[in-house]
């Protein structure tokens, strides 16, 4: 299966396609930041907090385009996802990253992987919980999506950074970066400081990456791209799909399938689908949408 080029929405009469590689695609993740750390820019206030009016603004939609929006939402995460790594600790227990995290380098390698996990929270959002851009799209025009609490969104940032450092497997990696740490990693001037001398006992060089350069280039990592950075410059439009490629890409399906996209862009619920074509509940209709959409991808890959 080809890398997902973008989250597929099914609405009645049309398929969009919201590319990934837009500040668009951080948007739901905009969506579950508390009030109080937006406030951080609070022009972002100002952000509806329904989709599609945010579509139909140049205002707004000038807004995504910005760096800011991008930093925003990538240093809210990458700050919370920080305070719940674990660390090796003395007597073989694990512990939170010890001081304050304002005092280590941007340039160590656990800051790098807290901007790095972002692109997985983004999957989890789309396709493992109810905050789809599905569910975004066909939500009444006049509902708005109520803010979290700073408490919820901890909880939810927490859960993710477990299951996420769980199925990529970065505990030891973490492991290896906190037992081999040195002395440019950390800028405090405190005890903790010293204590990191007295262990640290490597040389490392580490490039400092532009956010151009991460446009261009992406995160690399000997040799491998980590992930590509989202291009602001992009056009956040979601892009509607042509009635002659639908088409194509239907001739693709199994019935079943072919049944499930007609009647989900006719506008059914996943319940009133799940009754038509005899599944037993709605959730198996969302994991359905889910393969389309990876089936959907493969078929723009081929053609």
């Amino acid at each position: 299966m080809s890398e997902s080029n973008g989250f597929l929405v099914l609405l009645p009469g049309q398929m969009i396609e919201i590319p990934q590689n837009s500040n668009l695609s951080w948007l739901r993740l905009f969506y579950a930041l508390p009030r109080e750390l937006v406030e951080k820019r609070p022009k972002y206030l100002d952000l509806p907090r329904n989709i599609r009016r945010v579509l139909d603004d140049e205002t707004y939609r000038k807004m995504l385009r910005s760096d800011s929006f991008l930093e925003l939402v990538w240093d809210c995460y990458a700050w919370a996802a920080w305070q719940f790594f674990q660390v090796p600790g003395k007597g073989g227990a694990y512990q939170d990253i010890p001081g304050d995290g304002r005092n280590y380098s941007g340039d160590f390698p656990l800051w790098r992987m807290s901007y790095l996990i972002l692109p997985h929270f983004r999957n989890k959002f789309e396709y493992e919980m109810d905050w789809s851009f599905q569910n975004l799209f066909a939500a009444p025009p006049e509902h708005e999506i109520a803010w979290l609490t700073y408490q919820q969104f901890s909880n939810l940032v927490g859960n993710l950074t477990d299951l996420v450092v769980k199925e990529q497997n970065w505990q030891p990696i973490i492991d290896e970066i906190w037992n081999k740490r040195q002395p440019e990693d950390y800028n405090g001037r405190n005890r903790v400081r010293r204590d990191f001398v007295r262990t640290w006992t490597h040389s490392r060089t580490i490039p400092t990456l532009s956010l151009e350069e991460l446009r261009e280039d992406g995160a690399v990592s000997n040799g491998n791209v980590l992930y590509d950075a989202a291009d602001p410059t992009a056009d956040v439009e979601t892009k509607v799909l042509e009635e002659d490629r639908i088409e194509g890409f239907k001739r693709r399906l199994n019935d079943t399938d072919r049944r499930i996209l007609e009647l989900r862009m006719e506008g059914f619920t996943q319940q009133q689908i799940a009754d038509r074509v005899g599944f037993q509940v709605p959730s198996a209709v969302a994991k359905r949408i889910r393969h389309i959409a990876n089936l959907f991808d493969d078929y723009v890959s081929s053609n």
